[in-house]
């Protein structure tokens, strides 16, 4: 068996989620889940379930499976059976602490320089998207350059401003990726899933200790 670490969820037959956690071992027949984090009923030996992971070369893959293995943090899963397999890739996103300033805008082509630089911080991260943290509130509809430093290589990207929330540190701005590449979206999402795995890793680990 191959050592993996995809982020992967659990359900019964009825669609109720049972646990979250990420892959530990995998072949074509079964796989082994590490869970750290339980909600509802326990799985027994012998149960139908469903298991949806998030594949770095698939997107979220769905399996029909049967319980073999029923431990502490640990689910064992045979029998699988395809069910579906879909690239969502933006429904995958990491938490990040990644101060930036902002000194562009765009409006269509057209890169026009702020008056007054904006701090920001980006606080997550999808491969379609991300959340800024501000003090002050960005305007809807507004397109802001910034090089985001996520996967280690500076990327120039264009963020469309979507949406804002007020908190306690200022307003939080859900933004989505204008004109992003392909290479630029597969390097996101690879970041995202590798980041993922890392911080549950960290988390178990921590657990254990």
């Amino acid at each position: 068996m191959s050592f993996d670490l995809d982020p992967c969820r659990v359900f019964a037959e009825s669609g109720e989620l049972l646990a979250e956690g990420f892959v530990r071992e995998q072949d074509e027949d079964g796989l082994l889940v590490e869970a750290d984090h339980f909600t509802g009923s326990w799985l027994e030996e012998g149960d139908t379930a469903v298991v949806q992971v998030m594949s770095a070369v698939r997107g979220e893959v769905t399996y029909d499976a049967v319980v073999t293995l029923s431990v502490a943090r640990r689910i064992g899963l045979g029998g699988l059976r395809l069910r579906e397999a879909v690239q969502k890739r933006s429904a995958v996103r990491v938490p990040t602490s990644l101060p930036h300033r902002v000194t562009h805008r765009y409006e269509g082509r057209e890169r026009i320089e702020l008056e007054q630089p904006l701090d920001v911080v980006v606080i997550d991260v999808s491969a379609h998207g991300l959340r800024l943290q501000c003090a002050q509130q960005i305007e809807g509809g507004t397109d802001l350059e910034l090089e985001l430093t996520v996967t280690g290589t500076p990327m120039p990207v264009v963020v469309h401003v979507l949406r804002s929330m007020d908190n306690r540190q200022g307003y939080a701005h859900g933004c989505t990726f204008v004109r992003m590449s392909e290479k630029d979206e597969d390097d996101l999402f690879t970041f995202v899933l590798a980041e993922q795995r890392r911080q549950r890793a960290q988390r178990m680990d921590a657990l254990e200790g």
